[in-house]
């Protein structure tokens, strides 16, 4: 788990992964793009998410920026070659005015197609995974998890106003948050696998529709942080997902999607 991370999360739809997201385009990309080796020598890199689902890596390696594409875990895509993850570049991406922030993961995944000529396919695997269920006998949600006005998805098509919906995040010191608006609980249960915890989260809770998850906060699965060095008395994830969302995760196996890389290349710089 990063230790600074911040970003929306909207996860991609695909055969593999279809029952956790809500179809939507497959085709659309960047109105300009650009792509250029980054020789600074420089160890760290930024991924900036920008209006009109635009998109700023500097610094950055392939294999973390496909996942971002593919919105899935860096662990979950799987081959290539050795320079995915050595090679570092400057990436931009920028989206007409009006395209939904919906749309971003299928720009990047153009991008990747048109610009590194990225061919992919996906590949269930069985893998130790979480379980994400309701806490109560009632059903009754947790004070932190309130249902939405706004369901995601519903005008994510170029040319329509954004809903606003988003998933947000980061990790900082192994202490984490996560706010949502308007989000199906497929999103909710992605966003706990990129930042709480170390296992793909699998959505059981037979939640339809948005919600908003207000200020859940939390102390990331591995990040080693005694009760006693934690800020505030900020609980596990696992305590924190019961008592603030009046949900929980309940370890499992259960097939994990995968990214394999088929095959990819090296850009021609602009």
């Amino acid at each position: 788990m990063p230790k600074a991370l911040t970003l929306s999360l909207i996860i991609v739809s695909s055969v593999v992964w279809a029952q956790q997201n809500p179809a939507r385009p497959e085709t659309a990309s960047f109105e300009l793009t650009s792509v250029k080796p980054n020789n600074s020598g420089q160890g760290g890199g930024s991924n900036r998410n920008q209006p009109n689902g635009s998109f700023t890596g500097t610094n950055v390696t392939l294999r973390p920026f496909i996942a971002r594409a593919y919105e899935v875990q860096v662990s979950q895509v799987t081959g290539g070659p050795q320079w995915l993850d050595f090679e570092r570049f400057d990436i931009i991406g920028r989206g007409a005015e009006g395209t939904p922030t919906a749309m971003r993961p299928v720009m990047l995944r153009g991008l990747l197609a048109d610009r590194f000529k990225l061919v992919t396919h996906t590949e269930s695997r069985e893998r130790p995974v979480y379980l994400l269920l309701l806490a109560r006998p009632d059903g009754r949600l947790g004070p932190q998890l309130k249902r939405s006005p706004l369901p995601c998805g519903s005008a994510a098509v170029p040319g329509q106003p954004d809903p606003g919906c988003s998933v947000e995040g980061s990790v900082n010191g192994g202490v984490g948050t996560i706010n949502t608006v308007g989000t199906p609980m497929d999103r909710i249960a992605a966003a706990l696998a990129n930042y709480a915890v170390t296992r793909f989260v699998i959505n059981r809770t037979g939640l339809e529709g948005g919600f908003d998850v207000v200020g859940l906060r939390f102390a990331a699965e591995g990040s080693g942080l005694p009760t006693t060095n934690r800020p505030d008395d900020v609980p596990s994830i696992f305590t924190a997902v019961e008592e603030q969302l009046g949900l929980k995760l309940e370890p499992a196996q259960g097939p994990v999607p995968f990214v394999v890389i088929d095959s990819i290349q090296r850009p021609t710089p602009d």
